[in-house]
């Protein structure tokens, strides 16, 4: 990618006025990324595709036995002993069955990534649950699915996309309809919350639930207004969905690095002071929407399986938070879960819950950028230390922080509101 001719106003406001343009910025830092990572983008997706379609051939017991690598014979084991634990452990409670409004990759991968995995780990332990597609009609679903529960994002794109005149009609016909809605507050970029709970009342909004820890609802200044309002907040935090996330056996370690995320306006100073020295140093994989080499995206034009082997190449796995996530004790992103069930070496920065929820002799963490590009050298040079963490941190997600841990704590609290009566009128 060649850089674009600034347009004179920020030509002037760098030269003249010495204020560095933060596009023009970015531009460069993308510029700068190793070649082999540019070029090598596609060939690496499409093997990973094909890897992916023939998983069930190539995920044997036998090949998981005879694997040389640690890591992967001990997530196998976890594995199994977390699948035998939660398959169908909530079976037989009729009374919760859960619609759930799930974005397409291409709006919001984050989101198809969270609300698809919950859906998946509801079924996988028994709860019946259905995905709400993004333009799809609600009524339909309704009188097909016959939900208890029906979760979406308090957020105008997914509010406007659900016809709430059917939601209605059908509370009135059919009984009691649990609804929630996501729980956010300026701080995350969302409008006003007091406006929002009246309309959240005028839905018939029975709770809201939010992927930050429980601390942070009860005890965060922005959610006061939710908190004075008097309705439930449920935590449902992020975790490894291992149906999807886990180390295969039989591929080498030969990328340099993996990083998988969106890039957007609001990334772009952390990516570049964070990510930028990394991706200049040597060949790996950088994947997400907004990256101007994948045009095809892993995230979102690939089977969910193709990204397990991309990340069994990877011998640093980067991982970075947002700005916000880093200032507060609040939430860990998605990735640290999912590099860690996967046998990835991580690399990640510092966000405040991070000492809370992991030990961080399993991770390699930095507190700045120059640190970041230190701990990335060293998980290269000493392969066998950072082995010895990625078995740490691979043994403590997959014993408390997966996505069934998550869906099964999540439903239960889901029953203890319908057993008060939750549901609406």
């Amino acid at each position: 990618m060649s850089l674009a001719p600034l347009p004179l106003a920020r030509h002037l406001a760098k030269r003249v006025l010495g204020r560095p343009d933060p596009g023009w910025e970015f531009r460069r830092f993308l510029d700068a990324v190793h070649p082999g990572t540019r070029a090598g983008h596609d060939a690496v997706l499409d093997w990973a595709v094909g890897m992916a379609r023939r998983a069930g051939e190539l995920e044997t017991a036998a090949a998981w036995a005879a694997s040389s690598d640690p890591l992967v014979r001990q997530g196998h084991a976890l594995r199994r002993a977390v699948l035998e634990r939660f398959r169908g452990l909530l079976r037989g409670q009729e009374r919760l069955r859960v619609l759930v409004h799930v974005p397409p990759p291409a709006y919001s991968p984050g989101g198809f990534s969270l609300f698809s995995n919950l859906v998946r780990n509801l079924d996988f332990i028994g709860v019946p649950a259905r995905a709400l597609g993004w333009d799809e009609p609600v009524a339909g679903v309704l009188a097909a699915f016959r939900p208890t529960v029906f979760l979406t994002s308090d957020n105008d794109p997914y509010l406007e996309r659900v016809d709430w005149g059917a939601v209605a009609a059908w509370r009135r016909e059919a009984g009691p309809l649990l609804v929630g809605l996501t729980a956010s507050c300026e701080a995350d970029g969302n409008t006003p919350l007091p406006g929002r709970i009246l309309r959240a009342r005028a839905l018939g909004a029975g709770f809201h639930y939010g992927f930050c820890c429980p601390e942070h609802y009860r005890d965060a200044p922005g959610f006061a207004p939710l908190r004075e309002a008097g309705g439930p907040v449920l935590s449902l935090e992020f975790g490894a969905d291992v149906l999807h996330y886990y180390p295969v056996p039989g591929v080498a370690r030969d990328l340099d690095h993996v990083f998988l995320g969106s890039v957007n306006r609001s990334k772009w100073s952390r990516y570049r002071a964070w990510l930028g020295p990394v991706a200049a140093s040597g060949a790996g994989f950088i994947d997400g929407p907004g990256w101007p080499w994948a045009g095809r995206c892993l995230l979102c034009d690939a089977p969910p399986a193709a990204q397990r082997y991309v990340y069994a190449r990877a011998r640093v796995g980067l991982n970075l938070h947002l700005d916000v996530q880093a200032a507060r004790t609040a939430d860990l992103n998605e990735r640290t879960y999912q590099l860690a069930a996967c046998g990835v070496p991580q690399v990640v920065d510092r966000p405040g819950l991070l000492a809370r929820r992991l030990d961080l002799d399993g991770l390699f963490v930095a507190d700045d950028p120059q640190d970041y590009a230190r701990a990335v050298r060293r998980v290269l040079a000493d392969p066998d230390e950072a082995v010895r963490r990625a078995l740490t941190a691979q043994a403590e997600v997959f014993a408390r922080h997966t996505w069934t841990h998550r869906a099964e704590a999540f439903a239960r609290r889901l029953l203890e509101l319908l057993d008060a009566g939750g549901g609406g009128a």
